[in-house]
């Protein structure tokens, strides 16, 4: 019996434990599963990006938008092709054409419904400095 009664006061503890951790950080943890982990994973394939959205009718396309097919290659591409120097001339033909510009000198790409509740549309955002490099990259959500 006190065998049980040990292995109980262990699990009690435990479940406090992850509780109270679960108190004091839900906000980081929340953000990291929503907002940063659809956006890493996957090396840029630009076959794969080029053809993400592309589609034969509406259902199609929401299909290929809710599987966002693009979000896991957003952090490779931050990191690795689209660093801040980046000539613009060098951003169309790895990625092709923007979805539409944005102000400040900015263009954004659709990546799809990627993270959060999955309702609203995520985009990868390329902004270019005066000298026409690339000047910050970053995803938004509309």
């Amino acid at each position: 019996m006190s065998h049980l009664l040990k292995i109980m006061k262990r699990a009690a503890v435990s479940t406090v434990v992850l509780i109270l951790l679960l108190f004091l950080f839900w906000k980081p943890v929340l953000r990291f599963v929503f907002h940063d982990l659809p956006f890493m994973g996957t090396t840029y394939d630009s076959k794969v990006w080029a053809s993400a959205l592309s589609c034969k009718n509406a259902q199609d396309c929401l299909e290929k938008e809710m599987a966002c097919v693009r979000g896991p290659m957003y952090r490779d591409l931050e990191k690795n092709h689209l660093v801040v120097g980046t000539p613009t001339t060098s951003v169309r033909p790895l990625i092709g054409e923007p979805t539409r510009a944005a102000e400040d000198n900015c263009i954004d790409y659709e990546l799809g419904y990627c993270s959060g509740m999955k309702i609203d549309t995520d985009y990868l955002r390329i902004c270019f400095d005066k000298s026409e490099k690339v000047s910050n990259v970053y995803h938004w959500q509309s």
